[in-house]
């Protein structure tokens, strides 16, 4: 028998009517009941509807408390599709506020008139406008409908068992959509929505804290909070979802230790979330993570690409779910029911992995490389953490003549060095393989790989100035090996040709002008290239 799906509005007045007195939203300053919030929304939608028309953007400070979460609620009620507004972006805004035609602005309660012209931008069946992050060109407008909000809300509460005891902490920024499903699968469920600034949700011991103190039970957050934050016993967590990012399986080990662990992924230009795993089995999945099943009004095709193996292509999204379109200054250019994402994924045994961005593959030695092919080769090491692949210069040139792995772990250089030759064709296995402390992040949430390159091409500093202690310093530069010794040959540590070029070159600045590529070929060791140098010039 079918049972019809509630619109995300009628969702959320059920809730308020159902379980008027339990808490919905709690912060530092207050904590109302669901009777309470359905009033002040109710109150909040009837001021919109008086001041707009149905269709019209209204924009949301994104001011952390439960002020915005009754704007949020309010606009959509209300038919009046929103756009976040955050201060610290203040020269975007005023683009976004006039691309969006944004006559009014909650703030803190109330709603304050805009002043200038704006342009009449009318989108009826639309839930919100966001704005995509501009790493891979010029950030865009997005505009999310409504209507399939409600089935992806649905979808969540049921595998994530949301119950009106539970309790969601707000992590994600309200300029990100992923504060979307916090937000609507809490509220549609009964369960009580946990809002603290965002001092409190810095990834690592204050998150830690922050879960523990404030009894939370469900949290989604990104790859570099689950890694930097250590769960621990005293936390009530029961469901944790990944999202953001790949996800590696440490993860899955390290936090379903602790509670229930899922895999998200989902695009700006969908409804939010398009997959999410049931709970993620670690001892099923200690070489790669699945994306996860299909939530909400949606489905995917696999699209080959040339040279690749019949079971890789770039995921596509089809369905309800694909946002309307972008908005751009000649009007709304639509989507029409099917994304490309760009994402290269793989298909085995009916489940979906991710490899790499498109738009992230390498050319390298004359090869092309997915990068996160050999990230997820790396992270398959017990012991790594994390692992990031990029195409550098070995000396500082604009030509990339090497493949660099990062990665963040217990084990050394030496043991992922092997492992990847152990696993990966030759011309995969990076010339240069580093372990650090932590991995950099962008304030969106993504790697710094502008970071890493800078750290990596700062000249390796040497003990001493003797030849010995300068080509012993470059050769660790050159491979990665921290520990590397002159009694180590160049090449069992991952000197390549590219990078014996940049050592040859070192030997003749030291003044040993007739060293060649056949002197580190024939080497037993550094410290015999050296002798035999110094020797020979003698």
């Amino acid at each position: 028998m079918l049972v019809e799906q509630l619109s995300i509005v009628d969702a959320i007045r059920r809730a308020f009517v159902e379980h008027a007195d339990r808490a919905a939203v709690e912060t530092a300053a207050e904590t109302i009941t669901y009777r309470e919030l359905g009033d002040r929304v109710a109150a909040f939608a009837g001021q919109l509807e008086a001041c707009t028309a149905p269709g019209e953007f209204v924009g949301v400070e994104a001011a952390r408390g439960a002020a915005t979460i009754v704007a949020l609620a309010g606009a959509l009620t209300s038919g009046r599709p929103f756009v976040v507004l955050d201060p610290r972006d203040s020269t975007s805004n005023a683009e976004k506020v006039a691309a969006l035609g944004v006559a009014w602005l909650a703030r803190g309660g109330e709603l304050v008139e805009v002043p200038g012209e704006k342009r009449a931008v009318g989108q009826t069946g639309a839930a919100y406008a966001i704005h995509t992050s501009g790493s891979t060109g010029e950030p865009k407008c997005v505009l999310v409908a409504v209507d399939p909000l409600a089935r992806m809300i649905a979808d969540h509460v049921r595998r994530l068992e949301l119950t009106p005891d539970c309790r969601t902490l707000q992590f994600a920024r309200l300029t990100f959509d992923g504060c979307v499903t916090e937000i609507l699968w809490t509220l549609t469920s009964g369960a009580c929505l946990v809002v603290v600034d965002e001092s409190r949700l810095a990834p690592g011991p204050v998150l830690q804290a922050t879960l523990e103190d404030l009894r939370i039970t469900h949290l989604k957050t990104t790859p570099f909070a689950l890694t930097a934050t250590e769960p621990t016993g005293s936390m009530s967590l029961r469901h944790v979802v990944n999202g953001g990012g790949a996800c590696r399986p440490a993860l899955v080990g390290k936090w379903s230790a602790v509670a229930a662990f899922h895999n998200a992924y989902g695009l700006t230009e969908t409804t939010v979330c398009n997959l999410l795993s049931d709970v993620l089995d670690p001892a099923l999945h200690t070489e790669t993570v699945p994306l996860g099943e299909v939530v909400g009004d949606c489905g995917y095709e696999v699209v080959p690409r040339p040279g690749d193996p019949a079971s890789r292509g770039e995921l596509v999204i089809i369905g309800r779910s694909v946002a309307i379109g972008y908005l751009t200054a000649d009007g709304v250019q639509r989507f029409e029911g099917a994304y490309r994402t760009g994402d290269v994924v793989e298909e085995r045994d009916g489940r979906l992995y991710f490899v790499e961005r498109a738009d992230r593959q390498l050319k390298v030695r004359g090869y092309r490389l997915d990068p996160g092919e050999i990230e997820s080769a790396a992270c398959r090491l017990a012991g790594v953490v994390e692992a990031v692949v990029t195409a550098e210069s070995h000396d500082g040139s604009e030509i990339a003549d090497a493949l660099v792995c990062y990665f963040v772990g217990t084990v050394d250089e030496r043991a992922v060095r092997a492992h990847l030759e152990a696993v990966l064709d030759p011309y995969k296995v990076p010339s240069v393989v580093t372990r650090i402390e932590q991995m950099p992040y962008t304030p969106n949430g993504k790697v710094d790989r502008d970071a890493l390159r800078a750290a990596r091409t700062t000249t390796a500093a040497a003990v001493t100035d003797l030849p010995e202690d300068r080509v012993l310093a470059l050769a660790r530069q050159l491979t990665g090996v921290s520990d590397a010794s002159l009694d180590d040959n160049f090449f069992d540590i991952g000197g390549d040709s590219a990078s014996t070029v940049v050592l040859v070159n070192e030997l003749r600045r030291l003044g040993w002008m007739d060293a060649g590529v056949r002197d580190v070929l024939r080497a037993e060791n550094l410290k015999s290239l050296t002798t035999a140098l110094r020797e020979r010039s003698a």
